[in-house]
């Protein structure tokens, strides 16, 4: 079994990492500003990677086979108020990391996300050149390009996300489910367009993808391109709501403060391509989170880190 470094360890997708690799019989090293990983079995470090040679010096110290950079600022809207702090986050800390892992011989996976696509036309495949229109796209692309530079060898992993979150908020998922949940009627847009993949079977096609010593970039989202309206309804199907709670609304007319893009899915034609390795439809996804849910994992995941960040911290 191998060890396991896992950045942003208290965050939605490394939680996730943590128990799956775990339950996979990996040992864990698990390190976050915010919410400092409470586990015996755990090697837990409160650790600022944005910190000048932080990152070089733990990774030099620990030696991990494995290193999944998942650490980033994530708020598209946060990050267009504080670009310097989206380049810091998302930029610079991916290139540390990336260069402390090349030095200490470690496998590097860097978690990147759909959004350095502009979103006109959807379908992007890994060949396809990025084209971001906000800032938070803008600072994931030039941390993927730090990231390629830095360790060549690095696995790149574009992806859409949903589940279990450790901390107090909750991703789309778990929003529409807390409203079905309430029996209250919530918004569902049908003309934004993503490929969601169950955070866990994410962290299953990571494992494998290191295991097979994978570099590049690869697109690792959901099997099937739906409207968010679409996915709404799925989660009240799933769950057995009233899907007439989920109301089809396109996107408001006035903008946010970040620009989104509309058709974000992503085609996984390099994943495709590998033995063994299948990417779920919506509705499997899904099924498996419910099963997952009745099966404690979410009491799990937050018994994982103190609900109150530290002082002083970060979101990352």
């Amino acid at each position: 079994m191998a060890t396991i470094l896992i950045t942003g360890a208290g965050g939605l997708l490394g939680a996730n990492l943590v128990l799956d690799a775990l339950a996979s019989g990996h040992r864990v090293i698990a390190v976050d500003h915010q919410y400092p990983i409470r586990h015996p079995e755990v090697d837990s470090l409160a650790a600022d990677l944005c910190q000048a040679g932080a990152a070089e010096s733990i990774l030099a110290a620990k030696r991990p086979d494995w290193v999944i950079h998942c650490a980033a600022a994530t708020s598209v809207d946060g990050c267009e108020a504080d670009p310097a702090m989206a380049f810091r986050l998302n930029r610079d800390m991916a290139q540390a990391v990336a260069r402390g892992a090349r030095a200490a011989g470690s496998r590097l996976v860097h978690i990147s996300t759909d959004a350095v696509f502009d979103g006109e036309r959807g379908g992007y495949r890994e060949e396809d050149v990025p084209s971001p229109i906000n800032v938070y796209g803008r600072s994931k692309l030039e941390g993927e390009r730090a990231v390629a530079a830095a360790d060549p060898q690095a696995l790149i992993v574009r992806t859409n996300l949903y589940g279990w979150n450790a901390q107090d908020k909750q991703s789309l998922a778990e929003w529409f489910l807390s409203n079905l949940e309430a029996g209250k009627r919530c918004r569902g847009f049908t003309d934004v367009w993503f490929s969601p993949i169950l955070v866990n079977d994410l962290g299953r096609l990571l494992f494998a993808m290191l295991e097979a010593g994978l570099a590049g970039v690869y697109h690792v989202a959901g099997g099937e391109c739906v409207s968010k309206y679409d996915f709404g309804v799925l989660i009240a199907r799933v769950f057995g709501f009233d899907p007439q709670l989920i109301r089809p609304a396109a996107t408001p007319d006035g903008p946010p403060r970040a620009r989104r893009g509309r058709q974000l899915c992503l085609r996984s034609l390099r994943i495709d391509a590998l033995a063994g390795l299948r990417l779920p439809a919506a509705a499997e996804g899904l099924t498996r989170w419910k099963q997952l849910g009745e099966e404690g994992l979410a009491g799990r995941l937050r018994g994982l880190i103190d609900p109150q960040p530290q002082a002083g911290a970060r979101d990352v």
